[in-house]
């Protein structure tokens, strides 16, 4: 009998704690929805300064303590003028009783749906901030990971009629989340234009409850193969490695970019392009200072500083930049921008410009505005039909005309040069080699490679010095007529036509501006 009594006694114990532990589990399925539910909305509601509301709570206690809030909204500071600065679709809250009872609250995770984060414009009077006290303050929540999918950050501008940033995190990991401490983060993020994924690592925050835009981010990225075709009037695919570090409204960025097939459709003759710069961000709209930026293509070194901002009521970026050429090739320079087989000149170029793309429909070519002063010191044509005509001028104008030692004549050119509507406008163009030169003006269309210059050429000697013989004799009755103060023949010229088919002249018409 003893034993029985005893099996007897064990399977009672067995049932009390059976019995005890479901009624506990069904007092905390009523009793834990409204208490999470107030922690839930307290904790928001503190830490982002905001009115927060829930829709709808599901808790469930077994095996582990879950949480599912539908609907919710957090409004900063109650404002109803402006977009929820939170919004999330469905949170998941998952964690162990245990850690409900700890001090700080220990999650195990939290999952968000269809997160919106609403970055409001900076307030117009700023909160002086607290001076740090020495003291971090104890957490009073740590998750063990936060994550997201396909979340949307929508940054407000500080100045009117400017377009907001959106930015597209396909996914998010956020480690021992705290809101009072930096928090360890991987990423994924779409770039519109040029269309790629960024993979980023770092930390993020603490919030700033103040001013959410001074939120302090840091880390690292990596974007990769970005198709630059996005922009009308390039192409090639894109690979850039860097870090960053500020706040979501003010982020410093360093890094490099390497685009092995860069190419301009206006010559779609690729080049291998890197690129080192550092940046300065403004994370409400997108806005880039580009404090310095070092391009290098074949055998040449372009330095460029400036400005990427969207335009007052535009859609699209507006590029300013001041670009300075000193270390770089004339051939180069002809190989990316022409669709020719063979560059026409060879020699070191340089070249002081601003350069201004707008915002807009048409390619790069189409929307380029450049103003500069450039020059190609000791240019050398590379057609032998070419330079031998330079040779000749240059002989003729030292009245050294059958001196075929006289050869390989280099050239020095400069001038003055404006881009507008695919078409190049020259000023104050020269031309000069050993015994002669040209004064040029006109315009080149970039697209029709149509010429259309006019101005004189300046020869040392006297034009009955470019021949000899007959040609000789009777040039000598045109000498005086063309004859330039000082001494030497100035000729009223014109070239026209194409530039495969260019058209060489005298311009009778018009008189010589060296008289």
């Amino acid at each position: 009998m003893v034993p029985v009594r005893r099996h007897t006694f064990v399977l009672l114990g067995i049932g009390i704690v059976s019995v005890a532990v479901i009624g506990g589990l069904i007092a905390l399925a009523f009793v834990l929805p409204p208490i999470l539910k107030r922690s839930v909305e307290n904790q928001l509601s503190e830490h982002f300064a905001s009115d927060v509301q829930v829709q709808d709570v599901q808790v469930s206690v077994f095996p582990r303590i879950s949480l599912v809030a539908s609907g919710v909204s957090l409004r900063q500071n109650g404002r109803t003028d402006v977009p929820p600065l939170i919004q999330i679709a469905k949170l998941t809250l998952t964690a162990n009783i245990s850690g409900i009872l700890l001090k700080p609250r220990r999650l195990a995770a939290v999952h968000l749906d269809g997160l919106q984060i609403h970055i409001p414009p900076r307030p117009q009077v700023r909160q002086e901030k607290k001076p740090p006290s020495g003291r971090k303050e104890p957490s009073s929540v740590v998750i063990g990971e936060v994550t997201s999918t396909d979340a949307t950050i929508e940054m407000a501008p500080n100045k009117p009629g400017k377009l907001p940033l959106t930015l597209q995190i396909h996914s998010l990991v956020m480690h021992s989340f705290s809101f009072e401490n930096p928090v360890p983060f991987e990423a994924m993020l779409t770039n519109p234009k040029p269309f790629g994924e960024i993979a980023t690592e770092g930390k993020f925050g603490p919030w700033e409850t103040a001013d959410p835009g001074d939120t302090p981010v840091s880390g690292a990225f990596h974007f990769s193969h970005a198709d630059m075709a996005t922009i009308r009037g390039l192409s090639g695919f894109l690979d850039s490695k860097g870090q960053y570090t500020g706040t979501l409204r003010e982020i410093h960025v360093e890094g490099d970019t390497d685009i092995p097939d860069f190419a301009l459709i206006s010559s779609g003759k690729p080049v291998h392009l890197t690129t080192h710069y550092m940046a300065l961000v403004d994370g409400t709209n997108g806005d880039t200072e580009l404090k310095s930026v070092h391009a290098h293509f074949l055998n040449s070194t372009v330095d460029a500083s400036g400005l990427v901002a969207g335009a007052v009521g535009m859609k699209g970026r507006r590029v300013t930049l001041d670009a300075t050429i000193n270390d770089a090739r004339v051939e180069d320079m002809i190989y990316l921008v022409a669709n020719i087989d063979k560059p026409t000149m060879t020699g070191p170029v340089t070249m002081q410009s601003k350069i201004d793309i707008p915002p807009g429909d048409g390619t790069v070519l189409d929307r380029l505005l450049l103003d500069g002063q450039f020059g190609v010191q000791g240019a050398h044509f590379t057609d032998s039909g070419t330079q031998g005509k330079i040779d000749a001028l240059s002989r003729g104008g030292q009245g050294q005309p059958k001196n075929e030692d006289i050869e390989n004549v280099l050239s020095n050119l400069r001038g003055h040069i404006a881009v507008k509507d695919g078409r190049a406008t020259f000023s104050t163009l020269t031309f000069k080699v050993t015994g002669a030169s040209v004064d040029l003006s006109g315009s080149y269309d970039l697209k029709g490679q149509q010429l259309d210059f006019h101005g004189n050429l300046l020869l040392d000697g006297k034009l009955s010095q470019m021949t000899t013989g007959a040609k000789s004799f009777f040039l000598k009755l045109a000498d005086p007529f063309f004859k330039k103060s000082g001494g030497g023949t100035s000729l009223p010229i014109k070239i026209t036509g194409s530039r495969s088919h260019p058209s060489f002249g005298l311009d009778l018409h018009r008189k010589s501006d060296h008289p």
